[in-house]
């Protein structure tokens, strides 16, 4: 089971990821204390993810707390 620091790595990441994609800076997708999000350690409520979710263009928010599994060349 994971606990709350891994959950939260894997939510930051996934909005970094989408963010990144979209252009977006921190300040547009958090709005202030960026470098706690940044730095995946900043704590959120569910109505923040929804928030950031719709600022991504992402409809369903559990996307953004799937594990990104990165392939390897074999």
């Amino acid at each position: 089971m994971q606990n709350i620091a891994d959950i939260k790595q894997v939510f930051w990441t996934n909005v970094d990821w989408h963010r990144q994609n979209k252009g977006l800076t921190w300040m547009q997708v958090v709005g202030g204390n960026v470098p706690a999000a940044r730095n995946k350690t900043r704590n959120v409520t569910l109505e923040k993810i929804q928030e950031i979710a719709e600022i991504l263009g992402i409809e369903d928010y559990a996307i953004l707390f799937e594990e990104i599994v990165k392939e390897t060349d074999e």
